[in-house]
């Protein structure tokens, strides 16, 4: 009987475009699984990437075992260190979906957990981000492998690269949105709180905005991390955000508001938020898309819809619940945001610049965006798109230091003709930063703002 040889049909239907066929192969024959793994070797990074797809739809379709797991995954290590930048994303992201949805031991999920702390920390973005909702993935799941992570966090944030600190914290956020397991929640909340007092004011921001997501989940820890939370916030000076968190863990405390319950979330769907939102059960959809991603998923399909008015009720959910929305979900909102940056609506506005601040703030890729995307609009001179840009960049700097977006927003204001109120506002609020700016710029400024003419 002549052996067919599958890896040779597997390439050709990736090189024509034709995976659903190639999934369907794999799906039923068995050699033709095995010979998958060939193609992971393969020097064309077209064949290495189409490789990589069919084993994660294997696995998001439940066809993928842990034996499988276990023989793909020397391949898929070896694929991490890949020259491609290309095939590590797509790799991690492989993984992502093993971790997802194969019932993986705890021997391949320590291996696992390993591999995506060196991936998160060695790993320029978005691979460290998706990287880290893996591992976070994990971390969320198993004690031990949590106990692993916050030793390694510990270990990092001692160090002094900046980049690594808020990889690392945002594997801690991730853990904390994900787990159901109270004893990861206590411990994960605890060393959010114990970062609250280090001298890195970036590391202090994170776990600020960690606790705040671990208050939204009070139902998973104790009354005494709660206290220790309360007395933390009040003696930090972090601020307004401190306060409102512990504001509402003080309200817990005295019994004024009830944890949230524990039980399974019933099946959602678009059309039975859509009918909370016209009910005004706002708040009630925002606590099920925190307690639930599938809830979450769908208010992000409500805003992507057409439909202004539950595009505007699902605006209202996503901007208080940034911390919770993953790197690909948060992608996929940024075309929407930024022509609503553009509306005429304030509320409208303010609204998305907020979410598209935070996620900005979430994630490193998604903030050259964010970056682009006001120094863009600032470059047109439209008063409209100058006001936006500033509006985006207050809800950043509101949230981060970044003297360098300051400087970059300030040349692009002195090349104006004239200076909107917006201009003239922003400049007020960040005097003292622009103190700190170069002699020539500030020069350049200080003759723009004399020859400027305020309107009647």
């Amino acid at each position: 009987m002549i052996k067919v040889k599958y890896a040779e049909i597997l390439e050709e239907y990736i090189k024509g475009w034709r995976l659903r066929k190639a999934v369907e192969l794999v799906e039923s024959n068995r050699e033709a699984l095995l010979d998958l793994e060939k193609l992971l070797h393969h020097k064309d990074p077209l064949l290495k990437k189409g490789a990589l797809y069919i084993i994660k739809k294997l696995a998001s379709r439940g066809k993928l075992s842990l034996e499988d797991v276990k023989f793909f995954l020397p391949s898929l290590i070896d694929l991490l260190d890949d020259k491609e930048e290309s095939v590590v994303l797509q790799t991690v992201e492989t993984i992502n979906a093993i971790i997802t949805f194969v019932e993986l031991d705890e021997k391949t999920s320590e291996e696992l957990s390993s591999l995506l702390m060196k991936t998160v920390e060695n790993k320029p973005v978005p691979i460290n981000e998706y990287a880290a909702e893996g591992l976070a993935a994990i971390g969320a799941k198993i004690l031990t492998v949590a106990r692993k992570i916050f030793s390694w966090i510990r270990a990092i944030i001692r160090g002094s690269s900046e980049d690594k600190k808020v990889a690392v914290l945002r594997v801690l956020r991730e853990m904390v949105a994900r787990t159901k397991n109270p004893q990861i929640m206590e411990e994960a909340f605890n060393l959010a709180l114990d970062l609250l007092n280090n001298e890195d004011p970036i590391v202090r921001r994170a776990a600020l905005r960690i606790v705040e997501v671990a208050v939204d989940r009070n139902e998973l820890l104790s009354r005494a991390s709660l206290e220790r939370a309360s007395k933390e916030l009040s003696s930090s000076s972090l601020g307004k955000k401190a306060m409102e968190a512990k504001e509402r863990i003080d309200e817990y405390l005295r019994g004024e508001t009830k944890p949230a319950s524990v039980e399974e979330l019933p099946e959602y769907s678009v059309g039975m938020i859509k009918k909370m939102f016209e009910r005004e059960q706002h708040p009630a959809v925002l606590e099920l898309a925190r307690r639930d991603y599938g809830v979450l998923k769908l208010v992000i399909k409500i805003f992507l819809s057409e439909d202004l008015l539950t595009k505007l009720d699902a605006l209202w959910v996503l901007s208080n619940a940034a911390g919770y929305i993953k790197r690909d979900d948060a992608e996929k909102l940024i075309p929407q945001l930024r022509e609503l940056l553009l509306h005429d609506n304030p509320w409208i506005k303010s609204t998305s610049a907020k979410l598209f601040g935070e996620l900005a703030v979430n994630y490193s890729s998604l903030m050259d965006e964010a970056i682009r995307t006001i120094l863009e609009y600032l470059e047109s001179k439209d008063p409209k798109k100058v006001g936006a840009a500033l509006e985006l960049a207050e809800a950043i700097l509101s949230r981060v230091e970044n003297l360098g977006l300051i400087e970059e927003i300030v040349r692009r204001l002195v090349e104006m003709d004239r200076l909107t109120p917006e201009a003239l506002e922003f400049i007020k609020k960040h005097e003292r930063e622009i103190e700190d700016l170069e002699p020539e710029l500030k020069k350049r400024l200080t003759m723009k703002l004399a020859s400027f003419i305020a309107p009647p």
